[in-house]
């Protein structure tokens, strides 16, 4: 996926087991595990919904839709495949790029995407100021991160990750040959994967 490492470092790095067995408990209708998955995961996955549909109402109403799913259809969620975080992220980005193409939005008749600050939270109940101040610290080293691409790298990257297109519809896009657009973005990636990635896990 297009900028996993990005996302995936925003996200808590660590594995947990515990997260593997609340959605065991919630395949088995277990209300106290959701509401522990949703405390956790919220703020994570609001943030980069809000990044894609640039509009706060639409992208609560995206998580929402993403926790129904998840509580629906946790039976999908297989750990040898993947992470828990992996598959919130990646349903969570498939449901709002659903959303701008559904309402016709078409990229090109707005600004140039930027990465928001991934800190955005919902008013309620679980806000947490220690894992605020996290993910404002982990924010600020990816976007520091990024500021070390080049602006060309930058762009075909954002474009990729948050309007879901694929390399031949950014070289159409963008007016640059496909094989600018795949070398440009493989070279962001290696690059994000070596300054943001432990060495234990490249």
């Amino acid at each position: 996926m297009i900028l996993y490492w990005l996302v995936t470092f925003i996200a808590f790095a660590k594995h947990s087991d515990e997260e593997e067995e609340w959605m065991q408990r919630i395949q088995n209708g277990d209300t106290t595990a959701m509401k522990l998955l949703y405390n956790k995961y919220k703020n994570l996955l609001f943030g980069l919904i809000v990044s894609i549909l640039k509009n706060r109402e639409e992208a609560e109403d995206c998580l929402q839709e993403v926790f129904t799913q998840t509580w629906e259809n946790a039976d999908q969620f297989d750990a040898s495949r993947g992470k828990v975080y992996t598959f919130l992220v990646t349903m969570a980005r498939n449901k709002a790029i659903d959303r701008t193409r559904s309402r016709a939005f078409k990229d090109s008749e707005k600004e140039d995407h930027i990465i928001n600050d991934f800190t955005l939270t919902l008013e309620g109940e679980f806000n947490n100021p220690h894992e605020e101040m996290e993910f404002a610290e982990r924010a600020k080293i990816v976007r520091n991160a990024l500021n070390q691409l080049s602006e060309k790298e930058r762009k075909v990257l954002y474009v990729s990750y948050f309007n879901g297109m694929s390399q031949s519809e950014i070289s159409d896009k963008l007016e640059i040959p496909l094989g600018t657009v795949k070398y440009r973005m493989r070279q962001g990636m290696i690059k994000l994967r070596d300054m943001l990635v432990p060495d234990d896990q490249k």
